[in-house]
């Protein structure tokens, strides 16, 4: 899994292919969706013993990665077929952003070595995730590589809608 990541991670043709012919991956996607979402929050400075107590905190973040993983593949996957014509299983979707969800790591590392521009963090990591992910339905759904990045920049945007409206934050 981890040399299918790094292979993700450099754009490699290889670890897209993979990833829409192998089943498991969408397993490992999940895995790797909870294991950087872990550890967001320990290098958030949460420390072990506090994530324990406070499981609540930890289930309700685990959940938001989650269901940010499920709905930004879906609306990803619909623009990528129903809006551009490209031929991409949702499944196929769901395991490019898996893997691409590591790159959100990068947040902390930027947090920590810039701390004066943290947006800029947020801005380099999302991205990082979108190129990924642009690349792999580029590569298996046999898209220009323009329409494959908005298809996951409708993903975002879907996202955001989505997420202003389940928060109650959106306003008419």
């Amino acid at each position: 899994m981890l040399h299918r990541l790094v292979q993700s991670l450099r754009f490699e043709r290889e670890a897209f292919v993979w990833m829409d012919l192998d089943d498991r991956a969408t397993g490992d996607g999940l895995i790797l969706v909870v294991v950087t979402q872990v550890l967001l929050l320990l290098g958030n400075g949460a420390s072990l013993f506090g994530l324990a107590l406070d499981l609540n905190a930890v289930l309700g973040s685990l959940l938001s990665a989650v269901v940010f993983w499920l709905v930004f593949s879906g609306i990803a996957y619909a623009a990528a077929v129903h809006l551009l014509g490209g031929r991409i299983s949702y499944a196929t979707v769901l395991r490019i952003a898996g893997f691409a969800y590591p790159t959100l790591l990068l947040l902390l590392f930027t947090e920590r070595f810039v701390p004066a521009f943290p947006s800029a963090a947020f801005l380099l990591g999302t991205i990082w995730f979108l190129a990924i992910v642009a690349y792999g339905i580029h590569y298996v759904a046999d898209l220009p590589l323009g329409r494959a990045a908005g298809a996951a920049v409708a993903g975002i945007v879907g996202w955001v809608i989505v997420a202003a409206i389940l928060s109650g934050g959106f306003f008419f």
